[in-house]
């Protein structure tokens, strides 16, 4: 007689599963950092609210797209070796160089945001008010960014959540008192001015802690099995194609209604801006939010099976909708209302256009969310043909749409919407093989497996 012992269940190497104590601080971490960023997004409305007061309308218009292209160039540039660094320093050990490729790249995106300036260089100005001072303090910026972006990948990646919100933060309320003190001592001051408020908050916020971090970490050598420059390189390169698309689908309309405006629209553009901006506010929350999403993506990825994480996916996508239509209707009933509150009486636009930049917003978060499962899924591809997606279908938009407000607030609703649904098509056909291993594993019975 046979008898057959149970088989037992094998348990994941110990090394495979997460340390409890880990998974709780990256929790705490990324709570803190969550907080920080909403302390700091309300912090960035109070600055646009101190200039929009300080300035003329037309004025701020002008400063509204210098705000705009300095995002672009932060965040479309420079976020994706935030991106990287954050993934690859948390599978290294404690002290580890940089990834091979890191300073090189840094420094030929520094180089590259700053040619891309000076050529436009005429054009720019033009669209900037013809004050030259906002172009400087672009090029500054496309420095102080090299180094403000590398500060928060080492942040990330080597785990330093609670330092990585605090400078958020800190760099926001840099810039209120910043504005405040020219308020104070140059009440005539233009906007050409206060763009040199953000130019120092940043510098201020990262310059210092981006020396001392260095420093400490010092030199390390290469180890035998590192992978050399290629690998980074390309990751950056697909990811540096998404986060220009993303850049230019989030901030590129106040810089061309701007510009687009015929003479005696520039109160209209300037209109557009404030509202563009109110809008944006949950936006202002979750593009810092990013590449702390990565962790967390990348473990609940890890962790689940492909069925389940196709069910999360299409439950999320119907709250998109519904959150979507709510914001659309309360930027309908109270958008002007609450314009005016923030701005002031001059830029309040109609509740309609206000309703479809609301649901533009919600639209866009959720792209958000879902570009960031891609990029934790290693679908870097996927990413630059989302965004790219999203992008001409906000150009179409650009192109087909008569009215100066409204074809820039379809462009940017529409665009978010088709690149999130092209990020939900990703993503489903990414999870359903998986999905389908899953359902066939328990007709093979525990005999059948290996």
């Amino acid at each position: 007689m046979v008898i057959r012992r149970p088989r037992a269940h094998r348990s994941p190497p110990v090394a495979d599963r997460p340390d409890p104590s880990s998974t709780r601080g990256v929790t705490v971490g990324f709570s803190w950092v969550a907080v920080c960023i909403v302390v700091s997004g309300v912090l960035t409305y109070g600055y646009q609210a101190l200039v929009a007061r300080a300035v003329p309308v037309a004025d701020y218009g002008w400063f509204g797209s210098y705000w705009s292209l300095a995002l672009v160039i932060g965040f479309g540039a420079f976020l994706p070796v935030e991106l990287e660094l954050a993934r690859l320093l948390q599978q290294r050990p404690a002290g580890a160089r940089l990834p091979a490729g890191t300073l090189r790249t840094v420094l030929g995106l520094t180089g590259l945001s700053a040619g891309c300036l000076l050529l436009a260089g005429p054009r720019l100005v033009g669209a900037l008010g013809d004050d030259a001072a906002f172009l400087l303090a672009l090029l500054c910026i496309c420095v102080i960014s090299a180094g403000q972006f590398l500060v928060r990948g080492l942040l990330l990646g080597t785990g330093r959540l609670g330092t990585h919100g605090t400078v958020l933060l800190a760099d926001s309320g840099l810039r209120v008192v910043l504005a405040l003190v020219l308020i104070r001592t140059a009440p005539d001051a233009d906007g050409g001015s206060y763009a040199w408020t953000l130019v120092a908050a940043m510098g201020l916020a990262h310059l210092p802690l981006l020396g001392w971090l260095l420093l400490r970490r010092g030199p390390a050598p290469r180890g035998p099995g590192e992978p050399g420059a290629g690998p980074f390189v390309r990751a950056v390169g697909h990811l540096l194609v998404g986060s220009l698309c993303a850049q230019a689908l989030l901030n590129a309309a106040p810089v061309l209604i701007t510009a687009l405006a015929a003479p005696g629209e520039e109160v209209r553009a300037a209109q557009f801006v404030a509202s563009f901006t109110l809008v944006r506010l949950p936006l202002f929350v979750a593009v810092p939010l990013q590449s702390a999403m990565i962790p967390v993506l990348v473990r609940l990825q890890a962790g689940e099976d492909g069925g389940r994480l196709a069910g999360l996916l299409r439950r999320g996508l119907a709250a998109v909708v519904l959150l979507g239509g709510a914001a659309a209707a309360v930027g309908l009933w109270l958008g002007p209302w609450v314009v005016r509150l923030v701005f002031g009486d001059a830029y309040a636009l109609p509740g309609g256009e206000i309703a479809v930049l609301a649901a533009g917003s919600v639209l866009h978060l959720g792209l958000l969310v879902a570009g960031q499962a891609l990029v934790a899924a290693g679908r870097h591809r996927a990413v630059a043909a989302v965004w790219v997606t999203g992008l001409l279908a906000a150009c179409l938009c650009l192109l087909l749409v008569p009215d100066l407000v409204l074809r820039a607030a379809l462009a940017f609703t529409a665009g978010s919407g088709v690149a999130l649904a092209c990020a939900a098509v990703a993503l489903l056909r990414h999870h359903a093989p998986r999905a389908e291993d899953v359902a066939r594993a328990p007709a093979a019975g525990p005999e059948g497996r290996s």
